[in-house]
């Protein structure tokens, strides 16, 4: 963060100060008072378990230069500024901030691989600019701004993805990033236990063109069933896709597994051949997304091509290593929904496997009335890949098992209550040479059953 004058803040979160000197500038902001530094400004949020009020007094003994807060404090001598309410002042802060640069911002969101596609856009547009891109799963209300604090005079481009968990949330995030370019990677199932319906999943995915203005750019998947048909005038929309109606279109896919998925895109006339080094078929929808972005800020393909070489996913997202035992493992844990979690599957199939083929899924949470059934889909969906065997953890994901069956699956399935049952269970299960798939909701903590096949497996 570059440095800020005390009155900009003021007037950006709108508060009243007290024991301030004018001349006072701050050269970071925090709202974690373990890392707070000397000289920044303190926010304090509100959470369910704990009150970043309560560590005012610390914070400022740690040597803040001055805090937020949402209460009088009362002190004579100690700087603070009241504010209505502490997270709003955070995101008007930093809208204000990213006002004051002329970045410009590519907001990435979707029901599944909206990470993914955040990092290929983020490895691709690298290439040509100097880029700032969310870290992490900092997607949200805190996080978003917390990102846009990190910006400098440096900074060309802005990628930031956006998450949420029901209509509004991505409205204001948009409206505090004020993107120009919005990349929708598909409308699924995710979240649909709050927003009831698909529709309302589109509805609120859609929310990231709120305050789009004319020269905006759409980047969709054109074969999404839900995005195949949007249309809008106040902007113009790309579509990227397998299929032959879209206007960025990849053909002659060929996944190779751990070595990634190449394909070829033509672009004003020409062909060329783009490989992404991660497997499944997936990372093609996401390597247009990143591919579009690029030639709409002027790339050339040779760096698009590079670009997409230097892709790494992000932790706990697809990364692929030997155990000791001479498993393969593909770790892909980070969280799990209906449409991740097929496509995850789908992606074992190029797997050059010399034993079997195994998949340990966990429960799939979030899906409310919705969930039995969306757990069968994906056991439907195993029947047709090639899995040899199919492990379940959790009470949910028994369904995954009778989705299986259902479709007539033949291969050997184990089900158990918790990862520690499937750990205990697992060596007499898996072999030398397998290739394992563990995939779950984040809740499910599935890298605990990762950790252990990396240590003992």
């Amino acid at each position: 963060m570059e440095v800020l004058c005390i009155d900009e803040i003021i007037r950006a979160c709108d508060g009243k100060a007290y024991n301030i000197d004018s001349r006072l500038s701050i050269t970071g902001i925090s709202t974690d008072s373990r890392k707070i530094g000397i000289g920044e400004l303190f926010i304090p949020l509100k959470g369910e378990r704990f009150d970043g009020h309560d560590y005012i007094n610390e914070v400022l003994d740690k040597g803040a230069a001055v805090v937020l807060t949402e209460k009088d404090l009362e002190l004579k001598e100690k700087p603070y500024i009241i504010v209505e309410n502490t997270l709003t002042a955070l995101q008007s802060i930093a809208s204000y901030y990213k006002s004051k640069f002329g970045v410009k911002v590519v907001a990435v969101t979707g029901s599944s691989g909206k990470t993914t596609t955040k990092d290929m856009v983020a490895a691709v547009l690298g290439r040509k600019y100097n880029v700032l891109k969310t870290q992490g799963n900092l997607n949200n209300a805190i996080g978003l701004p917390l990102t846009l604090l990190n910006l400098n005079s440096e900074h060309q481009i802005a990628v930031l993805e956006m998450g949420m968990n029901s209509l509004g949330e991505i409205e204001r995030l948009a409206d505090i990033a004020r993107p120009q370019m919005g990349i929708i990677s598909n409308v699924g199932t995710a979240h649909i236990e709050n927003l009831k319906s698909r529709e309302n999943i589109l509805k609120a995915k859609t929310e990231i063109f709120t305050y789009f203005k004319e020269g905006c750019v759409a980047v969709i998947n054109g074969d999404n069933d839900m995005l195949k048909t949007f249309e809008e005038d106040r902007f113009r929309i790309i579509r990227y896709g397998i299929e032959k109606h879209n206007s960025l279109r990849a053909t002659n896919v060929v996944d190779n597994a751990e070595e990634g998925v190449q394909f070829d895109i033509t672009v004003k006339g020409s062909s060329y051949t783009l490989r992404v080094p991660v497997p499944g078929i997936h990372n093609v929808y996401n390597a247009l997304s990143a591919a579009a972005v690029g030639l709409e800020l002027g790339m050339d393909m040779d760096e698009i091509r590079l670009g997409l070489l230097d892709f790494r996913p992000s932790k706990l997202r697809m990364e692929i290593f030997e155990t000791k035992m001479g498993i393969k493992v593909v770790n892909d844990v980070y969280n799990a929904n209906p449409d991740s979690m097929c496509a995850a599957i789908s992606s074992l199939l190029g797997f050059r496997s010399q034993g079997r083929i195994a998949a340990v899924l966990g429960d799939m949470l979030e899906l409310g009335e919705m969930t039995s059934d969306l757990h069968k889909t994906v056991g439907k969906h195993i029947n047709n890949t090639g899995i040899d065997l199919l492990v379940t953890v959790g009470s949910l994901s028994k369904d995954i098992a009778l989705g299986a069956l259902d479709e007539g699956y033949k291969g050997m399935i184990y089900c158990y209550e918790s990862n520690s049952d499937a750990i205990n269970s697992l060596p007499n299960i898996l072999m030398p040479k397998d290739t394992v798939l563990v995939k779950g909701s984040r809740g499910m903590k599935m890298e605990e059953i990762v950790e252990f096949l990396r240590e003992r497996g």
